[in-house]
């Protein structure tokens, strides 16, 4: 425990790791704020229009759409579309935007998260394209929630055509689905998609602390008189592992937490009851709410930062200096990101959710695929993505661990 304390002392008191560390809680509170300032609204005061950014602009989406807060039935899906057929029309136009803020301020606003995701239902389903609102008939909204599982049926025969496998794992999960959907208001994407950014920095800068932990040494010859000494092998190698996985560990853990409890704050609590169909897409396959969802999404990224750190601690055990260890672990780091650019094939998309950075990756990562509807495919079978990447960061904590402290008592003999 002694040795290990001291392990514990040697790395936080590293400038680098101050610094880094540092920038990791900066990052926390700068990623749950920046949403906000997307944040923008029109209005109309004294004749006037002008425009609201910010929490003004939170605040007043928050107050013209209380009125719909809880559960949404069909009534009201109904209510919505009647209310935005009648304007379109009185008013000539084919999309919302195009009405004077006046007018959608008053009518639109207080329904627009419901007539945001109504279309996408009732999407042509042999070219998937959704018709506008103008052109929907609100009699169509008296069956909404028996139209939701065969829009995703329709809509996996048009991705999976190859794999109908994926449309059965597909339904079956949907089956899960609470109905009807519950909507607070307050919640923007923004914040979900800084969210995924903030974890990608956070396990990134977690990465850089960890590349010097064996290969520091190496370059310094230090080693050459730590593998002389009583524990100065296996148990040194633990040792150095542990410290370095419980710094990266519980830095993650305390910035997420100050991010998201930031984040939820400015937007406000209640809205982490809102059914995840409600923002992202009516036919999402996970039962969860928005607060279930931003937990998971954490807690993926708890176990990448895991598989990342340990991985790159292996590397570290590995090359004989720091420029090389940091170099090896940034490459591998970012593949994620350069194989989903290169190529969105099967084999190729296997290989990115495989590696330790697949489910932090700010393109394909777990956060984005949570929302999406890819299958994984070997032979006729089919596994939808977060499975994959999840599971592979929960074999490879294990993996990585084990072939660390073996590559450390190698070098060491």
């Amino acid at each position: 425990m002694r040795l290990f304390r001291l392990e514990l002392k040697r790395v936080i008191k590293t400038r680098t790791t101050w610094i880094l560390l540092a920038a990791a809680l900066l990052i926390s509170v700068l990623m749950a704020w920046l949403p906000v300032t997307f944040e923008t609204r029109n209005v109309v005061e004294d004749g006037v229009e002008k425009e609201l950014t910010g929490f003004d602009a939170i605040r007043v989406k928050r107050q013209a759409q209380a009125g719909i807060a809880g559960e949404i039935t069909e009534a009201q899906l109904k209510a919505a579309a009647e209310t935005a057929v009648r304007v379109l029309r009185e008013y000539e136009k084919e999309y919302m935007y195009q009405l004077p803020t006046e007018v959608y301020v008053e009518k639109i606003l207080p329904v627009a998260p419901l007539l945001s995701r109504v279309p996408e239902v009732y999407a042509d389903a042999e070219t998937g394209m959704a018709p506008g609102i103008a052109a929907l008939d609100p009699d169509w909204l008296d069956h909404f929630y028996e139209s939701c599982p065969v829009h995703l049926k329709n809509l996996m025969k048009l991705e999976q055509r190859d794999y109908p496998e994926a449309g059965e794992k597909a339904e079956k999960m949907y089956a899960k689905v609470k109905m009807p959907f519950v909507f607070y208001p307050g919640y923007s994407t923004n914040a979900y998609d800084y969210q995924m950014l903030t974890i990608f920095l956070l396990v990134l800068l977690c990465v850089i602390i960890a590349a010097p932990i064996y290969s520091a040494e190496y370059q310094t010859h230090a080693d050459d008189i730590l593998r002389c000494a009583k524990y100065g092998k296996g148990k040194l190698a633990v040792i150095k592992l542990a410290a370095a996985m419980l710094i990266t560990a519980v830095s993650f853990a305390l910035c997420m937490a100050l991010h998201l409890i930031l984040s939820n704050s400015f937007f406000g609590w209640d809205f982490l009851k809102s059914s995840m169909q409600l923002v992202f897409s009516t036919v999402s396959l996970s039962a969860m709410t928005i607060g279930q969802l931003q937990l998971a999404v954490a807690a993926a990224g708890f176990a990448s930062l895991l598989a990342s750190v340990s991985f790159t601690l292996f590397l570290s055990s590995r090359c004989q200096n720091t420029v090389a260890a940091l170099a090896l672990a940034l490459l591998f780091f970012l593949s994620p990101i350069i194989l989903f650019m290169a190529s969105g094939g099967n084999g190729i998309s296997w290989l990115r959710c495989l590696l330790p950075s697949g489910g932090v990756s700010i393109l394909g990562g777990f956060a984005s695929e949570m929302t999406d509807f890819h299958f994984l495919h070997i032979g006729s079978r089919c596994i939808w993505t977060p499975y994959v990447i999840l599971g592979a960061a929960l074999v490879e904590i294990p993996v990585f661990t084990v072939l660390t402290i073996r590559s450390y008592c190698r070098h060491s003999q």
